[in-house]
């Protein structure tokens, strides 16, 4: 589940106006870079961090701080607010021998899981499932590879399980390349995500928190996936068509007297001249083409083409039925409605473009240990409500050239680090006004999932910020942006009575003095 975060694409995808106008890719690069600080090596962005980027997507100072590489984690640390919190190594070590142990005789396991919980066909033989090489240069050359090997496991029709694929997903007008632990294409074309984590499942159940967190990381990979499979499809198109043409291009035309071409025979009453199936016979060496009659050159016009064909013509449909590839059949039929495509019939050809997305499953396939054993078992999870959230907060991040374009020129997010690359230098009080240029949008969430949520949680309490409170305070006091301001329209010396946030306040404080002054009575002391 690793990822990088390279530089923006030359050619990125044309957005509407905003303001202000996104900068030239090229000096989005370069700004990037002098955040990040020169020499400073970018910081992969994984599906975890991506799920957590997704669950708030208000937050400027992290979508700004993933897309320029910063070590969000030495910056913490740099800012005097570590994070508590890290990735353990001894569920890295262990999760490494889990992985190993399904990878292990071609991924056998992993398809007989694969097949016993989710189906998609006739059970494999040994031997029989492909596991295309997807090693190339850098994560754009991984990116394309990946799809060229979508594409031929589409054309193939058989089981196919690729292993730690790389997909790419566009994050607030920035690429970022993903890297899911498999992903298994069915024979009829349906692909399916599949999980490993190293938590166990104890007598069937396993942590909910733990599950969640991985339907959210999977909803990221599924998304990246479905775009992959989308370009995959296209580019095939695209190069069979120009193979198409080049061929008909190249080939030349049959002779008049060559007979009968294809399953189209001669026209009766034009003795000599056959009719073509596709072009224009070419002339025989010395001598001129025979004129076709009416009746040879609109054929369809004269009678129903049903009724005209030949026993030829008749058996070749039923021929290319029995020979069309896998993917021609409706790959969603099993998603149910939400998020399912449209049923493809049986003689149209194989989906291309934004409707191949549709042959990734939104249920993926999550892999655990079972019991106190290594031995896997694995649990379909659907995840259409995770796929929905993260789709929508993604599509609501700002992007980061409007982010970068609101900053004084001289931000940069360098820790100065020693010849080690491990000591910063940089002045806490310089760094920290460096990254109070970007806002945050803190909640008590952040504190599971940021490594800056100490530091922005410290500013928010500093500054009094309803926000520290929690999003559901947040929304409910509307226009009150402050602890203070909240107490006093509470107390009845600030804020518009016809306000509801401040009508509310100050019902429930005359209510807490009611009851306050009702236990003093009959307690005889008031509470405290």
């Amino acid at each position: 589940m690793n990822g990088s975060l390279p530089s923006p694409d030359p050619t990125p995808e044309p957005t509407a106006a905003r303001t202000p106008a996104p900068r030239p890719v090229a000096a989005l690069r370069q700004r990037l870079a002098e955040l990040r600080g020169p020499g400073t090596t970018p910081r992969p962005l994984d599906a975890r961090a991506l799920a957590a980027l997704a669950a708030n997507p208000g937050c400027r100072r992290r979508a700004l701080l993933d897309g320029a590489g910063v070590d969000k984690t030495a910056l913490a640390r740099a800012l005097g607010a570590p994070a508590p919190f890290g990735r353990s190594e001894f569920a890295f070590v262990r999760g490494n021998a889990f992985e190993a142990r399904i990878r292990a005789d071609g991924g056998a396991e992993l398809i007989r899981l694969v097949h016993g919980r989710l189906g998609g066909g006739e059970p494999p033989e040994p031997g029989e499932v492909r596991v295309p090489d997807l090693a190339a240069p850098g994560p754009e050359g991984r990116a394309a590879r990946t799809r060229a090997a979508l594409a031929e496991a589409f054309a193939a029709g058989a089981w196919t399980l690729m292993f730690h694929p790389m997909v790419r997903l566009e994050v607030a007008g920035s690429p970022v390349f993903l890297e899911p632990d498999a992903v298994v294409v069915h024979p009829d074309g349906v692909c399916t995500v599949v999980e490993v984590k190293s938590f166990p499942v104890l007598d069937g159940s396993a942590d909910a928190a733990k599950v969640g967190a991985a339907a959210r990381q999977a909803a990221v990979y599924v998304l990246a996936l479905r775009d992959a499979a989308s370009a995959a499809m296209a580019e095939a198109v695209t190069a069979e068509a120009a193979t198409a043409e080049a061929a008909t291009t190249a080939a030349p035309g049959p002779a008049p007297d060559a007979g009968p071409v294809g399953p189209v025979g001669p026209v009766e009453g034009d003795a000599g001249t056959a009719a073509p199936a596709t072009r224009n016979p070419a002339p025989a060496a010395g001598g001129p083409v025979a004129p076709r009659s009416a009746e040879a050159q609109h054929p369809a016009q004269e009678q129903d083409p049903a009724e005209a064909q030949d026993p030829g013509q008749a058996q070749a449909p039923a021929e290319a039925e029995q020979h069309r590839p896998a993917q021609a059949q409706d790959p969603a039929r099993e998603h149910g409605p939400a998020g399912a495509a449209a049923p493809v019939p049986p003689d149209a050809p194989a989906p291309a473009g934004p409707e191949a997305g549709a042959r990734v499953r939104s249920t993926v396939l999550l892999v655990c240990p079972r019991d106190f054993s290594n031995l896997p078992t694995a649990e379909p999870v659907d995840i259409r409500k995770q796929l929905a959230v993260t789709r929508r907060q993604l599509e609501r991040m700002t992007r980061l050239e409007e982010i970068a374009a609101a900053l004084p020129e001289d931000t940069t997010f360098d820790l100065r680090l020693t010849d080690d690359g491990r000591t910063p230098t940089r002045p806490a009080g310089e760094l920290a006004a460096a990254v109070d240029t970007v806002p945050p949008a803190y909640a008590p969430d952040c504190l599971a999932a940021c490594e800056l949520a100490f530091h922005c949680r410290s500013q928010a309490r500093g500054s009094g910020a309803v926000e520290a409170l929690g999003r559901g305070a947040r929304g409910e006091l509307g226009g009150l942006t402050t602890v203070a301001g909240a107490l006093g329209a509470a107390r009845g010396e600030t804020g518009d009575p016809s306000d509801p946030a401040v009508a509310a306040l100050r019902r429930a404080a005359a209510l807490r003095a009611e009851a306050l002054a009702t236990a003093g009575t009959a307690g005889g002391a008031g509470c405290r």
